[in-house]
């Protein structure tokens, strides 16, 4: 199976309506603090836009969720803060965020 078709079959299961409310919800509480919207408000030249993401490498399912359980300063992990399912929910809403232009 592709990398890309396993990201696109990833994305489609994890983010039926309820998922994306979850994700949404997820992503309100953690992240939308410094990047609500997409934005970034520590780093403007690093949003969550397609084009930033491929720019500095994160624009994979596995390189933001590696960014979201790591973290990468001044940005925390939160791989003791969130269960692997919302670090993949939320990474795959943020993924699909981008793609749709935030």
């Amino acid at each position: 199976m592709s990398k890309f078709l396993k990201i696109a079959l990833f994305s489609a299961l994890s983010l039926t309506a309820v998922g994306v409310a979850q994700a949404n919800d997820v992503f309100n509480k953690n992240c939308a603090s410094c990047h609500a919207g997409g934005k970034n408000v520590m780093n403007p030249d690093k949003t969550l836009t397609s084009e930033s993401l491929e720019k500095n490498g994160v624009n994979s399912l596995d390189a933001i969720k590696k960014l979201v359980s790591e973290g990468k300063a001044p940005m925390p992990g939160f791989a003791s803060t969130l269960s692997k399912e919302e670090i993949e929910s939320v990474s795959a809403y943020v993924l699909e965020q981008a793609k749709k232009g935030w």
